[in-house]
Parts: C-alpha cells; sequence; structure tokens
C-alpha cells in the first residue's frame, strides 16, 4: 500500500529536548497490543535513479497489519509502526545521510516496533509492504511554502480520504467578553486544511479546500481589532483577509465542524493582569489532530517542551482539536478542562490526572502533614539575639502565630492558616527572657528551624547613617551718598530803609548801619544752619568740602559731603548627627528667650514668663536602600534672636526664622542642596528743590543722592555618609 504525503513548513523550531528525545513512541498507545508475528532482520538503504531514498526492511514474517505511520514537521520525522514485529537487528539506531534521510531510531513498545526516521527537512513519502519486505520511499521535496502560524504536529492514517471541497459556506463574526475579534466559518468537516499568516496590519487565511461566501464586511462596529472582512476565492478555495487595527496575537482552533479565528487586541497595560487571569507565556504551537488519545497528546507536548509527565491511569479518553499559533500552556490549559483533569508540577516533571484525584491527594497530603506535625516531639531550645531586641522578635512572631489562629475551625481553614505562616505551630511556646537578650523556644524541630531561620535573617547590625549640615547665610552691602547745603547772607541801606538778603534777615549789631561798600563799621554774619538749601548725606560723611566767600555786603557759604561703604559677610554653621537606619535624630543648640506677659485678674495685675527657642537644629531620619542610596526626611532650622529691632516699650526681640523641611534621596558620600533663599534690594533715593532740582548742570546745587543696594543669600547643604559596624565610612560604589 503506497501513502504518499506532502510535505508541510513551519517557522517555529521545537525544544532541543524533542529533538534529541523519542517522544513520538509515547503515542504507540493509540493500537492495542497484538501478537508477535515475526523478526525485523536487516535494514538497507539505497538512491533510486531519480534521486529517491529507499529504506528497505527484512522481515522474518509478512505483517499483521497495515503499519501506522505520521510525521511531525518541525522538528521533521517520520514514525512508523511494524505491528507484531521484534527488532533483531542488534541495533537501536543506523545512520543514513542520504538526501534528507540522516538517520533512522528503533524501539519496542505495545507489541510492536517503531521506526523514527529524522530528516533534514520535510520530504513527501511512500510506504509499500510486499510479503517480506516493507519499502519506505523519500522523494525528493519540492520548493515549500512557509507560514508564520507557528509549529505544527499533525497525523494522518494511511486510509484517510481526501477531504471534500466544501462549496458556499456560511462565517459569522462576533465579539468576544475580552474585547477580541472572533470570526466564525462553518465547514463540512472536524479536520479542514487551512493556512494562515499575518502581512502587515492583516491577517490572511487560506482554505484551500474550503468555498465561503464571498463578500467584503465591514465589522467596525463591534469594536474589536478586526475592521474588515474580505472572503475571494482562490482556485478551489477561498482566501479571508482580516483588516486589523492595533491587533495583538491572534490564533485559530476548530472543534466540530466549526473553524474559530481569534484577534485579540494589543494590552493597554501589560503590568494591568486582573486578579486570578490565565497568562500564557509559552512557545507557540499548532495541533491538528482527529480523535487521538489524551494519554499520547500529553506526552507530545511534554516532549514539546522538554518535560516529563505521569499519566494517571484514570486518564482516558480522546478528543479532537485543532490550535493554531497557541502558546502551548494555553494548549494544555485547554485539554485539561476540556476533559476535567489538573495538573501538579515538581520540577520538570508534570503529574496529571483529574480534578477530583488531584483536590483527594492534596488533601490527603496536607492532613499526613498535619497528623505529623501532632505527633512530632517537643525540643527546647534558647535562641541568641545579638543586634535587635528579644521582645521585638516575639512580637513578630506572636503576630503570626495570630494571623495563623484566625483561620476557620475545620481543616480547610487550618490549612488556609498554616500556609499563610509557617513559624510558631500549635503546641509551640516561647518566652523572652530580657536579661540575655534571648529567647526559649519550645516547638517541634522543624519549627524551631524555621523561626532560627527567620532570626538569622532579621537579627542583623544596623547600619549608621552621618549626615552633616551646614548652612550658609552670605550677605552683600554697598551704599553710596552726596550731599550739598549753602547759604548767603546781604545787606545794604538804603536811605531810611534796611534791606537784607538770605535764609533769614541778618543779624546786625545794635544802633549800627548795615555794611556799605568800602565801609567797615557794620557787621553782617549768618548763623549755625541758615542755609538756603539743605541736602546733606544721612550719615557722618567721610568726606566733604566746605567754602566761603565774604565781600564787601555779601556772605556765601557752601559745604559738599560724600560718603560710600562696602561690606560682606558669612555666617556658616555646620551641625553634625549619625544615628541609625531607619531611626530619627535631633541636634540643636541655641538660646531660650524669655518673654514677659501681663495679665490682670481681679483687679491684679501679674506678670508670667514665658520661654521661645532660638536654636539651631538638624533633625532627620535617614532610609538606606538596597544600592547604598540614603533616603532622608529632614529638617533644617536656623533661629536667631534680632536685638535690633525691638519694638519701642518692649524688651522682647523678634526671631528670625530659617526653615527648611524637606525629603530627598541622596547617593552615599554626596552633597546635596536641600534649599536656597535668594534676596537683592537695591534703592536709589533723591532728594532735591522743587524746580532748582531739574536744571541741567546747576540743579546739582539743589540736590542730594543715595544709592543703596544690598543682597543675601541662604544656602544648606547636607551630605550624608553611610558607616559600618567597624566605624568606618563605606565608599560610594557608583551605583
Amino acid at each position: 500500500m503506497n501513502n504518499v504525503r506532502d510535505a508541510k513548513t513551519h517557522t517555529r523550531p521545537l525544544t532541543e529536548a524533542i529533538r534529541q528525545s523519542l517522544g513520538v513512541l509515547s503515542i504507540s498507545l493509540l493500537v492495542p497490543a497484538i501478537a508477535i508475528a515475526g523478526n525485523l532482520d536487516a535494514i538497507t538503504t539505497e538512491r533510486a535513479a531519480d534521486g529517491a531514498v529507499v529504506v528497505h526492511f527484512k522481515l522474518s514474517e509478512p505483517l499483521a497489519g497495515n503499519p501506522d505511520n505520521f510525521q511531525i514537521d518541525n522538528p521533521a520525522r517520520l514514525a512508523i509502526d511494524l505491528p507484531g514485529t521484534v527488532n533483531k537487528t542488534g541495533e537501536r539506531t543506523q545512520k543514513i545521510d542520504l538526501g534528507p534521510v540522516k538517520s533512522l531510531m528503533m524501539a519496542e513498545a505495545g507489541g510492536k516496533t517503531r521506526v523514527v526516521f529524522n530528516l533534514s527537512q520535510t520530504t513527501p513519502y511512500g510506504i509499500n509492504a510486499q510479503g517480506k519486505e516493507l519499502t519506505v520511499t523519500f522523494k525528493p521535496a519540492s520548493a515549500a511554502n512557509t507560514t508564520a502560524s507557528g509549529v505544527a504536529v499533525s497525523t494522518t492514517a494511511a486510509n484517510n480520504p481526501v477531504t471534500a471541497m466544501d462549496r458556499g459556506q456560511t462565517i459569522d463574526f462576533r465579539r468576544a467578553e475580552d474585547g477580541s475579534g472572533r470570526l466564525l466559518i462553518q465547514t463540512s468537516g472536524p479536520n479542514t486544511p487551512m493556512k494562515m499568516r499575518r502581512e502587515g496590519s492583516n491577517i490572511i487565511i487560506d482554505l484551500p479546500n474550503t468555498r465561503v461566501e464571498t463578500g467584503r464586511f465591514d465589522v467596525k462596529d463591534f469594536a474589536t481589532p478586526v475592521e474588515n472582512v474580505d472572503v475571494r476565492p482562490m482556485g478551489n478555495g477561498s482566501r479571508i483577509t482580516l483588516q486589523t487595527r492595533n491587533a495583538g496575537e491572534h490564533l485559530a482552533y476548530q472543534t466540530d465542524n466549526r473553524l474559530v479565528v481569534e484577534v485579540k487586541a494589543v494590552p493597554q497595560n501589560q503590568g494591568a493582569q486582573n486578579v486570578g487571569e490565565k497568562k500564557f507565556t509559552g512557545e507557540r504551537l499548532t495541533l491538528k489532530f482527529q480523535d487521538i488519545q489524551i494519554r499520547p497528546l500529553l506526552q507530545l507536548i511534554a516532549d514539546f517542551t522538554g518535560n516529563n509527565i505521569v499519566v494517571s491511569d484514570d486518564v482516558k479518553g480522546s478528543i479532537s482539536l485543532r490550535l493554531e499559533n497557541v502558546p502551548w500552556d494555553q494548549a494544555l490549559d485547554l485539554i485539561l478542562v476540556t476533559k476535567g483533569l489538573s495538573m501538579r508540577k515538581n520540577g520538570n516533571v508534570m503529574y496529571v490526572a483529574p480534578t477530583a484525584d488531584i483536590v483527594a491527594r492534596d488533601k490527603a497530603e496536607l492532613e499526613a502533614r498535619q497528623q505529623t506535625q501532632q505527633l512530632a516531639p517537643l525540643v527546647t531550645d534558647i535562641v541568641q539575639i545579638n543586634y535587635a531586641k528579644a521582645d521585638d522578635i516575639y512580637k513578630l512572631l506572636e503576630d503570626t502565630s495570630k494571623t495563623r489562629q484566625g483561620g476557620g475551625a475545620g481543616t480547610e481553614g487550618k490549612a488556609a492558616a498554616d500556609t499563610a505562616q509557617r513559624f510558631i505551630s500549635d503546641r509551640g511556646n516561647i518566652t523572652v527572657d530580657s536579661r540575655s537578650n534571648s529567647l526559649i523556644i519550645t516547638d517541634t524541630a522543624s519549627a524551631l528551624d524555621r523561626i532560627r531561620d527567620l532570626v538569622k535573617k532579621l537579627d542583623k547590625p544596623v547600619r549608621q547613617v552621618l549626615i552633616e549640615t551646614r548652612i550658609v547665610i552670605a550677605t552683600d552691602n554697598f551704599a553710596r551718598q552726596l550731599g550739598v547745603r549753602w547759604g548767603v547772607q546781604s545787606g545794604f541801606n538804603r536811605g531810611n530803609s534796611t534791606i537784607g538778603l538770605g535764609s533769614t534777615a541778618p543779624t546786625l549789631s545794635a544802633g549800627s548801619a548795615l555794611p556799605t561798600s568800602g565801609a567797615s563799621t557794620a557787621t553782617s554774619t549768618t548763623s549755625p544752619g541758615n542755609w538756603m538749601v539743605n541736602t546733606p548725606i544721612s550719615g557722618a560723611p567721610t568726606g566733604g568740602l566746605g567754602l566761603a566767600i565774604l565781600g564787601s555786603n555779601v556772605l556765601l557759604d557752601l559745604e559738599l559731603s560724600a560718603l560710600q561703604s562696602e561690606g560682606s559677610g558669612e555666617i556658616v554653621s555646620s551641625p553634625k548627627v549619625i544615628t541609625t537606619n531607619g531611626h530619627p535624630a535631633l541636634i540643636s543648640q541655641g538660646t531660650e528667650i524669655p518673654y514677659i506677659a501681663t495679665q490682670t485678674a481681679n483687679g491684679v495685675a501679674s506678670n508670667t514668663v514665658s520661654f521661645k527657642k532660638a536654636v539651631l537644629s538638624t533633625e532627620v531620619t535617614p532610609q538606606i536602600t538596597p544600592n547604598n542610596n540614603i533616603i532622608m526626611d529632614i529638617n533644617v532650622k536656623k533661629d536667631e534672636p534680632d536685638y535690633t529691632k525691638i519694638l519701642p516699650g518692649t524688651t522682647n526681640p523678634p526671631i528670625n526664622t530659617r526653615e527648611v523641611k524637606t525629603k530627598v534621596e541622596v547617593k552615599n558620600g554626596e552633597t546635596v542642596v536641600l534649599g536656597g533663599i535668594y534676596q537683592f534690594q537695591n534703592t536709589n533715593t533723591v532728594n532735591k528743590v522743587p524746580f532748582f532740582g531739574d536744571l541741567p548742570g546747576l540743579g546739582n546745587l539743589f540736590k542730594d543722592r543715595e544709592v543703596n543696594k544690598q543682597r543675601l543669600e541662604l544656602l544648606i547643604f547636607v551630605t550624608p555618609k553611610i558607616i559600618d559596624s567597624n566605624q568606618s565610612l563605606v565608599q560610594n560604589d557608583g551605583n
């Protein structure tokens, strides 16, 4: 009987484990054991004239039945079952290296011998059984069409008929609960051939032997990643093009006569997975089977993933499925849910059994552990606490015990509670010895091990942090003043009249006359402060110029004064404090200023004294991160009394306050500026005589000028440094 099979290629390879194993041998469970009929005596190979590779199997007796066979596309393998045959060649493997055939492997199972050919690529083959010889012919492979659907694993019996072409099948489109689009295609059979690939934003589905109603359908109203469905005839089949937008994963599967193509949307937030939602991350594969037994199907998936599998004897039945481009763990989950099965995994070993059996087994194991714990002998031991406080460790263990005892009264409640904590058992007891800072524990040996492990992780020296704070107050002052004042006195007689000119009337001696030209019998003087223009500087001048002119009857006084001052200052305060990680620290220095307040009660006045602090302080709580950075909650203050601004009638000075309160993360040993205040004051003052002060040139004799500039800067620097247990600074590793 000849059985020729066309090659199919797929893009994604299987794992290395299945390349080096005989996992396909497990499908031997599909065929019941039969009686041994003959031996396999020899295997020979040759290359035919047309390039085909021919493998001859020499048998002692004709085969008892038709040889079953199936092919795996990735990795390329062909498996042939020889019913009722025993391997007598003395070899389990044989190297061939002819054409696409690299080697073969043989194994006996279920009353038959399975021969597995390792191929370099999927190749058409033919099987011919005549008498005592079986011939397998591998024909030259033609160019294959690759797809992006993933790894294909398919089976075809030697006598399966060709699928008839379906004509005019209907399609439907629906929206799933998760927002994905589902294209439903009704077919005439459960094993419809299909090829699916992705080109840009389009998903193309080719159905070689299925004719679907043609047309273009707008499905935007469904609010799925699929916007349009375009169906066109292609040869004897149909091509369906799904035009998508923001499409993520796509997969196809077939149940009975319905082919489903599902297109999911791109997740908006990969981390926002709902609680209890299953997430599948396995390598993608394609499964196409018709009435395959569950046990060999599970073995095939285990071989694909490189895991070992143990299947319960109660796992029975068969399943028909078609899964295209789905993660292997999702495929396994679908199979288990469909058949009412569950799985437990331990390392690389998977155990599969009915769900009821798994639940009963877990419950029995839990009860056995609880019974063992109840029967275990109690041991008393002393656990020394070196760095932490024994009371703190005791409270932690007691809190977990209360959490455990909060479970339900039944077995299930105790099981959930025991899962939540594993420190003190129901029979355990802990006593604190404050004198020696120790814990006296009476419990089972396993509980003692858990407690010791917890203490070992928690009882560690606490790291310390040195915080250096520098408060810098910088001042810069500049002042310039220019003033002028002058006066004139003049007097003369005209007949019986006396005329005087000046800031005030001239002061004359009694019975004398005003001075006249050429006469000196009369005198005229200006009194101090009798100025016609008086615009001096506000402070004591650093320089001055005076001019006085006395004529026959005129006296002129002129005085110029100038002042310029510059000054700068810097006040630096540097408090330091050291504390352990996570604990607050405070350092302060300053004065307490008394304030007297008068209170009247029942007509009697009494004085009370209260104090207000004016201090320099640093309050900080450090937290060391795993990369040796330091997070600080810090509050820095610098308050000082200002006695130059005391209010009249009081003795209480105001307090100048400077404060920064913030939270910051700093690298170990680095300096950060917590904050700064910058003040700048610039004033220009002009005092002048109206009109005359605005005259060009001469106006300078009727006014004075004052320029004043002040600048104040406040900066607060903080430098944290980690100190190890040897009281030495930890160097920054640069992370």
